[in-house]
C-alpha cells in the first residue's frame, strides 16, 4: 500500500496519525510494505514530517510493531543499508527503480 501524508498540508500531528490509522489498516489486510510519501523538505528545507515519521518508524522497530524501514533514497544496490537490508525482496521493483527521497518504506 501507498500512501501520502504530506500533499495536502497536513501537520505532522495529522500526517502521523494518518500514518497510524494506515499501518492498522495494513495489518488488518495482511499488506506486508507500506510505503510513505513524506516529501524531501522542498518547500521548507527541514524535513518535518519525514524527521518525525522516521522518530516513529524507530520506536515502532524497537516495540516490535514493524519488523524495519528503510529511505526511498536508499533503494540502490550500491548502498550498504540495503545491501544489508534483510526485506529487500519485498519491496517493488518499481519503487526499487524510482528511488525517491521523499517516501520511506515500512516493512510490517
Amino acid at each position: 500500500m501507498k500512501i501520502d501524508i504530506h500533499s495536502n498540508k497536513e501537520t505532522k500531528e495529522q500526517a502521523l496519525y494518518n500514518l497510524q490509522a494506515h499501518i492498522k489498516m495494513c495489518r488488518r489486510t495482511k499488506d506486508k510494505v507500506l510505503y510513505i510519501i513524506v516529501g524531501y523538505g522542498s518547500t521548507s528545507g527541514k524535513h518535518i514530517i519525514r524527521n518525525h515519521v522516521l522518530e516513529l518508524a524507530l520506536e515502532l522497530k524497537e516495540k516490535k510493531q514493524i519488523k524495519d524501514y528503510i529511505l526511498g533514497s536508499e533503494l540502490d544496490i550500491f548502498n550498504p543499508k540495503y545491501q544489508s537490508f534483510k526485506y529487500k525482496d519485498l519491496i517493488s521493483e518499481e519503487e526499487k527503480r524510482i528511488k525517491n527521497p521523499g517516501m520511506v518504506v515500512f516493512i510490517l
